[in-house]
């Protein structure tokens, strides 16, 4: 653009067909979106500040940048909503959820998919894992509660 000066550009669509660009002029930022065809005027100028090979580094720069970003929020909201935990956090809930599973209302039928997942997680335990006794893998297997499958696990880890 004339009288602006260059800063950035990148592709913003996936058929790289069309270019954000970013240009200053008195202090001030300008978008400027352009078609990457080869007839366009604005095409041609674009490429005497950035060449080809820039243009899609600087793509895929920006696509992970906002990739991070928005893993970032997610994660960030999640942790605001109660969904998920931070071990390493004192002052976080997961401690409140830890005693609510173990020691909170189990429905045998209605709960049996998180006791199946609960045994799952116990099993890829290394201290399970490497246990010889075939009778304490097969009482864990066959809890029928978290809190019964808590106490075999605890046994087997000691």
């Amino acid at each position: 653009m004339k009288g602006h000066t260059f800063i950035s550009a990148h592709f913003c669509n996936d058929k790289r067909t069309l270019v954000e660009a970013l240009w200053e002029k008195d202090g001030k930022n300008v978008v400027q979106y352009i078609e990457a065809n080869d007839n366009s005027k604005a095409w041609k100028t674009l490429l005497t500040h950035v060449d080809i090979d820039t243009l899609h580094e600087a793509t895929y720069k920006h696509i992970r940048e906002q990739n991070e970003v928005f893993e970032d929020l997610i994660i960030k909201i999640g942790k605001e909503r109660g969904l998920l935990y931070d071990i390493n956090e004192i002052d976080t809930d997961v401690y409140k959820v830890l005693a609510q599973c173990l020691f909170g209302p189990f429905d045998e039928e209605k709960d049996k998919e998180k006791l199946f997942l609960y045994k799952l997680q116990l099993f890829e335990l290394d201290a399970i894992k490497k246990t010889k006794s075939k009778i304490k893998k097969k009482n864990l297997r066959q809890a029928k509660s978290i809190i019964e499958a808590t106490k075999i696990a605890i046994d087997l880890c000691s």
